[in-house]
């Protein structure tokens, strides 16, 4: 992907506060695999890709298809975080579930779990381990920050606040904490005040689409139709299918008297909303494409080229 100009943002960051503008890294695709057997008895006597623990001394072994990992006991934690960081998300879930059954009170393993949930998109089992999490640890901004990225997941809003001011004093630094205060002003209808958070989100983490699009979202609200459309289409530069996006653009190109690329977003967004599994939003963007159509009396070869 091209290095965007970043001269076409300078309308919604001061010019000293532009965040840097790389291209995201290309994203890798999680691999399904099966536990092998858990003793090493069992991984002499078969054959096969295999992953055991030894709880006590020893090594540990994660294999994939024909490539092994050994690591040393006492760095199960790094494996974790190099399985997450290459997108292997089952493969990571496997080591931390593993090592939480067999200790079940270990911060870490907690606090870790919490991380690896959040990251599927689990949110309920994310919320569950991360309030387990700061009750352990109280110090731990990351675990306050997944706490309330989830507690707004399910509309906790005033919980979800408060978690997430708590992860910004425990570390000023952690860009979710600050994107969750955001989006709790914008589900609260105050996007005036979502605005500083949401720029320093982007700040401190500026190959974020869905920061960028809940930019795209306050300006939407704010009517400031130049920088939502901007805030989109960066978003859609750093995360080409995600339907919030496409749905932004359709709104933003409906006020802009641009009747028939607004259609194409809104039906690429009722499309993606329909592949999530999102059939609430599938049915708003499917209602916003035919007032568009009837709106600008839209014929069929006007839409389809």
């Amino acid at each position: 992907m091209a290095r965007p100009d970043i001269d076409k943002y300078k309308d919604i960051y001061q010019p000293d506060d532009i965040p840097s503008s790389k291209p995201p890294p290309e994203p890798i695709q999680g691999k399904f695999i099966k536990a092998g057997a858990l003793a090493v008895l069992a991984l002499l006597l078969v054959g096969i890709p295999s992953y055991y623990y030894v709880s006590q001394r020893g090594f540990h072994w994660f294999a994939e298809d024909e490539d092994a990992i050994q690591v040393e006991s006492g760095k199960e934690l790094v494996a974790v975080h190099q399985l997450v960081k290459e997108g292997k998300l089952v493969r990571a879930l496997d080591v931390i579930q593993t090592l939480h059954k067999l200790h079940p009170e270990n911060a870490e393993y907690i606090s870790t779990s919490a991380w690896v949930y959040f990251k599927m998109e689990n949110y309920r089992r994310a919320l569950k381990f991360s309030e387990d999490a700061v009750r352990k640890n109280s110090s731990s901004a990351r675990d306050y920050a997944i706490l309330g990225a989830c507690r707004l997941f399910f509309k906790q809003y005033q919980s979800a606040f408060e978690a997430s001011l708590k992860a910004i004093q425990l570390d000023p630094d952690f860009s979710l904490a600050y994107l969750t205060v955001g989006e709790v002003y914008l589900k609260t209808d105050n996007p005036e005040r979502a605005l500083p958070p949401l720029k320093q989100a982007g700040r401190l983490d500026p190959n974020n689409s869905r920061i960028w699009t809940r930019l795209s979202s306050a300006f939407i609200k704010l009517e400031q139709w130049d920088k939502a459309q901007l805030s989109a289409e960066r978003a859609q530069e750093l995360k080409p299918d995600a339907p919030g996006v496409h749905f932004n653009l359709a709104m933003i190109y409906y006020k802009k008297e641009q009747g028939p690329k607004a259609v194409e977003h809104m039906q690429r967004a009722q499309d993606l909303y329909q592949q999530a599994g999102q059939l609430e939003w599938a049915g708003k963007s499917r209602q916003n494409k035919e007032l568009i159509i009837r709106k600008f009396k839209l014929r069929p070869e006007d839409i389809i080229p």
